[in-house]
């Protein structure tokens, strides 16, 4: 009887040992992991510090959407510290599409930021979801370390032409056009030409003959000096009462009395001082005036010009009338009309 309990014992004992033995690898796979803090510090991935002097990059395109062939716009924009130079390589692979233009633009943001555009016309002759790649552009970071800094890759949808064609298909062939024909265009200008050459030659006979006509120029005789002179004289006295400086109407007096002796006796008066100018009126004899009185005349008029002595316009006004009667009485003698009559006297005719 105790060996048959301890028989059954035994098999218990059995029997839970192979239970144990199976449940303890799923109970394993079923534990969940151990959380990150309680992880091994050897297992943890090493971290980056962020680069201060990294500049701000970005790339954008003008459009999402161009059809095959048409020119899009990409900008790259950078933004950095004004110490710390941003460069973009001068040869780049933008694969699949093509380079056509580049432009490089600079703009001082504020006084420690500073702006750096490229501006890329690229195109691309392949259709479908293409993508312009990434760029990577380059800086000179503290202690002379160069790095680089990239941008996003930006999504582009290249169409076809024929994209908006239901059925494309080669057009028929054109009707065949003729390859002989009339051609009139050659009479034509040889017949212009000649008509060219004959206008040419008529148009040159007839301009020798005019260059060689006689040509009639008008002599206009000058006006006589005593006319200027009387006629500049009674406009300057029309004016007189208007001047409250009557300097300006001894200077002007006093010209249009040189001027007059000058052409009325042919010499040159108006760069001449008052001694030199009675110097040449004393070579003519035959001026019917008292030199002296002209002298004294010229002399009290270059007080007024000159020494700014006062005048009054009773005394402008004699000084006025003193030179219209030097010109009246150094003008020529008019011209001697011959009577000859033009009919026949009554009395004569009787006669």
């Amino acid at each position: 009887m105790n060996c048959l309990r301890a028989f059954s014992v035994a098999t218990l004992c059995c029997a839970l040992l192979r239970q144990a033995f199976a449940a303890g690898p799923q109970e394993a796979a079923a534990e969940p992991p151990p959380p990150a803090s309680e992880a091994p510090q050897a297992a943890a991935q090493p971290t980056v510090a962020a680069d201060p002097d990294a500049p701000t990059v970005s790339a954008r395109l003008e459009k999402n959407t161009a059809m095959i062939g048409d020119v899009v716009k990409l900008t790259v924009t950078a933004v950095s510290a004004r110490r710390i130079p941003v460069n973009l390589p001068a040869n780049l692979d933008l694969s699949p599409f093509e380079i056509i233009d580049r432009q490089e633009t600079e703009a001082l943001l504020d006084e420690d930021k500073f702006r750096r555009e490229f501006v890329f016309q690229i195109a691309a002759f392949d259709t479908g979801e293409l993508t312009v790649p990434a760029l990577s552009l380059t800086y000179l970071a503290q202690k002379g370390a160069v790095r680089s800094v990239s941008t996003e890759p930006l999504p582009l949808t290249i169409k076809s032409m024929l994209a908006n064609e239901p059925e494309a298909a080669l057009k028929a062939n054109a009707a065949p056009v003729p390859v002989w024909q009339e051609v009139h265009w050659p009479f034509y200008v040889v017949g212009g030409l000649v008509a060219a050459l004959l206008g040419g030659l008529l148009g040159s006979y007839w301009w020798s003959r005019w260059r060689r006509r006689e040509k009639v120029v008008p002599v206009v005789p000058p006006r006589p000096a005593h006319e200027v002179a009387l006629e500049r004289l009674e406009r300057l006295g029309a004016g007189l009462s208007t001047h409250e400086d009557l300097r300006p109407f001894y200077f002007e007096l006093s010209e249009v009395l040189r001027e007059y002796f000058g052409a009325r006796y042919g010499f040159e008066s108006l760069e001449l001082t008052t001694e030199e100018l009675m110097e040449e009126l004393r070579r003519h004899s035959d001026i019917p005036l008292v030199l002296s009185q002209v002298e004294g005349w010229l002399s009290s008029c270059d007080l007024v010009k000159f020494a700014r002595v006062d005048a009054s316009e009773s005394e402008a006004q004699a000084a006025l009338e003193t030179g219209i009667q030097f010109v009246t009485s150094t003008q020529p003698p008019p011209p001697a009309v011959s009577d000859s009559p033009t009919t026949d006297h009554p009395e004569a005719s009787r006669g």
